[in-house]
């Protein structure tokens, strides 16, 4: 059951630093971090390490789902502790948003809506910044329209040491 993988995978001490290890960033990069709950051992661990390494932290979390919920990890620290940036997402504690008559438990998360919305404006808002100061960002476009392949092909080639997939 993958939510079974990923619940065990997210609580595992250590995990983050084999996942900084072999990613491309390095001190004055910033790092996003979502996590609704940051309750658990991943992005707490991570926000940690990317602070000690010199990267700048953008924790998105909910701050009343994290301040209603007991940290994981042995340092008794939440991931918001380790950001440099907080945005709250809004979501309740846990993140469960509708509910129906003869159910007696919410459903359905909002904190990926809320926090794909975050990311894109948090996109939105670099782009904007960078074409003010008269720098034009490299930025892919949709796959399926004309010469998207090719050029986002160009982008991962001349982005090569700095973008891949986990």
């Amino acid at each position: 059951y993958p939510n079974t993988i990923t619940s065990a995978i997210e609580k595992l001490t250590g995990y983050a630093k084999v996942i900084l290890d072999n990613q491309p960033i390095q001190k004055g990069d910033v790092l996003i971090i979502i996590s609704v709950s940051g309750r658990n051992a991943v992005p707490i661990e991570m926000a940690q390490i990317a602070r000690e390494r010199g990267i700048r932290i953008i924790g998105i979390t909910s701050y009343k789902y994290t301040q209603g919920v007991e940290s994981r990890h042995p340092s008794g620290k939440k991931m918001y502790e380790f950001a440099d940036v907080v945005i709250d997402n809004k979501v309740d504690k846990g993140d469960a948003i509708l509910s129906a008559e003869g159910l007696n438990t919410k459903f359905t998360p909002a904190s990926g809506i809320t926090s794909i919305a975050i990311m894109h404006c948090l996109t939105t808002a670099t782009i904007e910044k960078l074409l003010e100061r008269g720098i034009t960002p490299p930025v892919f476009i949709a796959a399926n329209v004309d010469g998207g392949t090719e050029h986002n092909a160009e982008l991962l080639k001349q982005y090569h040491d700095r973008i891949f997939y986990i």
